[in-house]
């Protein structure tokens, strides 16, 4: 599944350049948060494109450690990854659906939220943000420890049900992207949880329940694929939790609402 990356140096030239335009235009309010948000997404993809570099060669550290992941999972009596994973592979239809979703159900769904927030739920838009990007950090602060994810330990009876089929985001370790021992903890799951968390407290009716059913799918999706472990998912929702709690205690600031009309005298 080819895909174009952009590397490091071309996030942040367009981060720069956004946070010059971004100065530049203002006096034009809607442009010039728009061009705040491109500034803080390209930076974000920066940071984790620099990170994934420094782990990608500490192979051996991480494999052992993947191994760790799997024997505490059986010390807390969590069920094993590896039956599931093998009956994704064992069925193309199951395994092209449960790498689509990881693929597209990841970025894509984070931007719909942005959107909706924004458009909706202005108010709530700052602190939404500040969760995403803390979330973020302290998700790629942990990764500088690498941790094997399940599909590079076959020794264990894992299969990599994306490579197998040849939709692998990351192929072959060694010839893939960077990034592939970036396991724990699991952003994927982290921003799902954020997506649900979100939705759950500004939707209503029905539809509020439609974010946790993509944390739900999700969760199952990054361990059918053997991209993660259970306890990658786990402490993602642990970190988030705290990041809530600390957002949620920092001084209010004036929200990004639309501003108000006032009649002349």
């Amino acid at each position: 599944m080819p895909r174009w990356e952009p590397g490091w140096r071309f996030a942040l030239t367009v981060a720069v350049a956004a946070l010059v335009a971004a100065v530049l235009l203002r006096r034009r309010a809607v442009l010039g948060a728009a061009l705040r948000e491109v500034t803080l997404a390209m930076g974000l993809w920066a940071a984790w494109v620099v990170v994934g570099g420094l782990t990608h060669p500490q192979v051996a550290g991480a494999e052992a450690r993947g191994r760790d992941v799997f024997r505490i999972e059986r010390w807390l009596h969590l069920p094993s990854e590896v039956p599931l994973v093998r009956a994704t592979a064992h069925h193309p239809w199951l395994a092209h659906v449960t790498n689509n979703y990881y693929l597209y159900g990841h970025l894509n769904v984070i931007v719909v939220l942005l959107a909706w927030t924004w458009w909706r739920h202005r108010p709530a838009y700052p602190a939404l943000r500040l969760q995403l990007v803390l979330l973020s950090l302290v998700g790629l602060a942990m990764q500088l420890v690498t941790v094997a994810p399940p599909r590079l330990l076959p020794s264990l009876g894992f299969v990599d049900v994306a490579n197998s089929y040849g939709e692998s985001i990351y192929g072959p370790y060694g010839d893939g992207l960077a990034g592939q021992l970036m396991a724990m903890p699991s952003l994927h799951v982290g921003w799902a949880a954020l997506v649900a968390w979100t939705v759950l407290r500004l939707g209503s009716g029905p539809w509020r329940w439609l974010g946790v059913a993509h944390l739900a799918v999700m969760t199952l999706v990054v361990v059918a694929s053997a991209n993660h472990w259970w306890l990658d998912g786990a402490v993602a929702v642990a970190v988030l939790a705290l990041v809530v709690w600390v957002v949620d205690r920092l001084p209010r600031r004036v929200p990004l609402a639309a501003p108000v009309a006032v009649p002349a005298a």
